[in-house]
């Protein structure tokens, strides 16, 4: 069996994508909006003369876990929850602090911010294509108890679209970042990271056709293994992520179940998998039973792509199943056996100057 341990982790250096600690410019970008957000309500609750409540922001997403992976389109995405210390008893019209938002931003980018049903996004464009973008998603409290509540819907969406939905992003992110530790930590992020490359290289970017990322991490806390195989030249174990993704993989393929689609008069493969912590719903409802099939048929070929790579004896045979098919062109692909056999020849074979005795 190959050893690609090593490709695999330069793949990962390759792929990571820095956290706000260690990224000084996304870190400055983000807060310069927090505070232009504290300014502007500060000011828009003092033009109709009430108090402005106080605001707190919590990271989410991929940031906020350290999971994040540079993107393929190379439109990076920073999610800000905003928190308002207010209740949702007193907003009947869960759109309206998204709008107050959206106005205090009219200006901040040269593209308008837009009110989307989770969250208001700021796009900030370099040469007139998007590089990256900021969603803020808008939570409020209740009267009568102790959650948080999702501002839900569209600026012009009919009364039904429009609502406050129970959430927990703190809760989401202690889920994510406290199932494992150690070294078992660092392999399940490489082994989310790899995942989420495989979504960006195999899955269609428009519309629901890629499987949610938080689908695929919720998925990952579940049914992650650690593993490691024994090096019998150093006589020590070491890390295996190509049997630790190869297991994620087949187990992920395994909660699909056949569903019969009544419509199209036809089975497909389908999943659901439900949020940790409120409001506890499928992460992937959004996917039609055609796009799930699709994506349990993407996993098969993974699942048998690493199979193949597992079993064979060169490193350089095993990446070039991988790449770039699978991972893209980031995953390396070392030297074949016979091209360091013919290296090595030719750097042992005598010189015509070693030849005369010199």
């Amino acid at each position: 069996m190959a050893d690609i341990q090593k490709q695999f982790e330069e793949f990962h250096d390759a792929i990571k994508l820095k956290r706000f600690k260690e990224n000084k410019e996304l870190r400055e970008k983000r807060d310069i909006i927090t505070d232009k957000i504290k300014n502007g309500v500060k000011t828009k609750f003092e033009e109709k003369e009430k108090d402005a409540p106080s605001l707190e922001f919590i990271d989410q997403g991929s940031y906020a876990v350290d999971l994040g992976i540079v993107p393929e389109d190379k439109d990076y995405d920073i999610d800000e929850g905003v928190i308002f210390d207010l209740y949702k008893e007193d907003y009947t019209d869960s759109v309206e602090l998204k709008k107050m938002i959206r106005d205090i931003l009219e200006n901040h980018t040269n593209t308008p911010p837009k009110i989307k049903n989770p969250c208001v996004t700021i796009t900030y464009s370099l040469d007139d294509e998007p590089a990256y973008h900021v969603d803020l998603p808008v939570y409020l409290k209740s009267k009568y108890d102790n959650n948080l509540y999702l501002a839900w819907g569209k600026e012009f969406a009919n009364k039904d679209n429009k609502y406050w939905d129970l959430a927990d992003p703190e809760g989401l992110n202690d889920h994510i970042k406290n199932s494992f530790a150690d070294d078992a930590k660092k392999q399940f992020k490489r082994v989310v990271r790899y995942m989420k490359k495989w979504k960006d290289i195999c899955f269609n970017s428009s519309g629901n056709s890629r499987p949610p990322s938080i689908g695929i991490t919720i998925a990952a806390v579940d049914l992650f293994s650690y593993k490691q195989s024994y090096n019998s030249l150093s006589g020590k174990f070491k890390d295996d992520d190509l049997g630790a993704l190869k297991d994620f993989v087949s187990k992920l393929k395994n909660r699909f179940m056949l569903k019969w689609d009544p419509d199209l008069e036809k089975s497909f493969y389908t999943i659901e998998y439900n949020l940790p912590v409120q409001p506890y719903g499928n992460v992937f409802s959004k996917m039609s039973n055609i796009q799930m099939d699709s994506f349990y048929q993407k996993l098969n070929e993974l699942e048998n792509a690493l199979t193949e790579a597992e079993g064979k004896s060169d490193p350089h045979e095993a990446c070039k199943v991988l790449s770039p098919k699978y991972f893209g062109d980031k995953f390396p692909i070392p030297e074949s056996k016979e091209a360091r056999y013919k290296q090595v020849a030719l750097s042992s074979a005598p010189s015509s100057n070693s030849a005369k005795g010199y």
